[in-house]
C-alpha cells in the first residue's frame, strides 16, 4: 500500500453531469488520475430562513501532493468555469494521511 503524508484534498461541487468529463480532462492534460466523482443534492438558503429549491450536483474529489495543489486547483477552477456564473465552488484542505490510488488506463471508445 502506497501512502502519503504530504497531501491535499481538493473538493469541487459542480453542475450535475460535468464531473466525469473533468476526470478525463485532468488525466489527459495533467497526467493526474486520482479523481473521484459522486452525486449529492442540497439546497441553499437566502438571508431569511427560506430554503431554495433542491438541486443535484457532482462532487469531484482529488487528492494531490501538496507541491501540485495550487496547479491542480487552478486547472479545475478554470476547466470547470467555477468563476463564471453558477458553475459550482471548490474547497481545499490538508490531509493527515492518504492512500494513493489511480484510475487505470481504459481502452478508447469507438
Amino acid at each position: 500500500m502506497d501512502t502519503s503524508t504530504n497531501s491535499k484534498l481538493i473538493t469541487s461541487f459542480l453542475p450535475k453531469g460535468t464531473g466525469l468529463d473533468l476526470v478525463k480532462a485532468l488525466k489527459d492534460e495533467t497526467g493526474l488520475s486520482t479523481g473521484n466523482v459522486s452525486s449529492s443534492r442540497g439546497t441553499g438558503s437566502s438571508a431569511g430562513n427560506d430554503f431554495g429549491e433542491w438541486i443535484e450536483v457532482d462532487v469531484f474529489d482529488v487528492i494531490v501532493d501538496s507541491e501540485r495543489a495550487d496547479e491542480i486547483f487552478s486547472f479545475i477552477y478554470n476547466k470547470a468555469g467555477i468563476g463564471e456564473g453558477n458553475n459550482g465552488f471548490m474547497i481545499q484542505s490538508n490531509l493527515v494521511k492518504a492512500t494513493k490510488f489511480s484510475i487505470p488506463d481504459l481502452p478508447k471508445e469507438n
